[in-house]
């Protein structure tokens, strides 16, 4: 029969196991739903460089960024913006799993 201690090490490494295992599962559904958005993004970007230019661009505000030239640098723009945040996110918790593995390990 095992003593209280190697049941309190299972305990924690298991309650690891599942903390980790949700944690993947979060990443997922977030890389899911940025994937989601970068679609819808393009679709509409698309859809803003199919129109006639009815409305009149002034130089001189936001709207110039509507102009057939600039399109694929925003889009650009924005590729790079939402694969910063998700390598982001994804470095930080690959960084606290690390963290918390190696205390659980350094306590067995």
């Amino acid at each position: 029969m095992r003593d209280t201690e190697e049941r309190l090490v299972r305990m924690h490494q298991r309650a690891a196991e599942i903390k980790r295992q949700e944690d993947m599962s979060r990443l997922k559904v977030l890389g899911s739903l940025s994937g989601g958005l970068l679609v819808c993004l393009v679709i509409a970007l698309q859809q803003v460089q199919n129109m006639h230019h009815e409305i009149m661009i002034d130089q001189s505000t936001g709207s110039s960024l509507l102009d057939d030239s600039v399109g694929g640098y925003v889009l650009a723009a924005i590729m790079a913006f939402f694969a910063g945040v998700i390598i982001t996110v994804v470095i930080c918790k690959y960084r606290r799993w690390s963290e918390k593995k190696d205390k659980t390990e350094e306590k067995a």
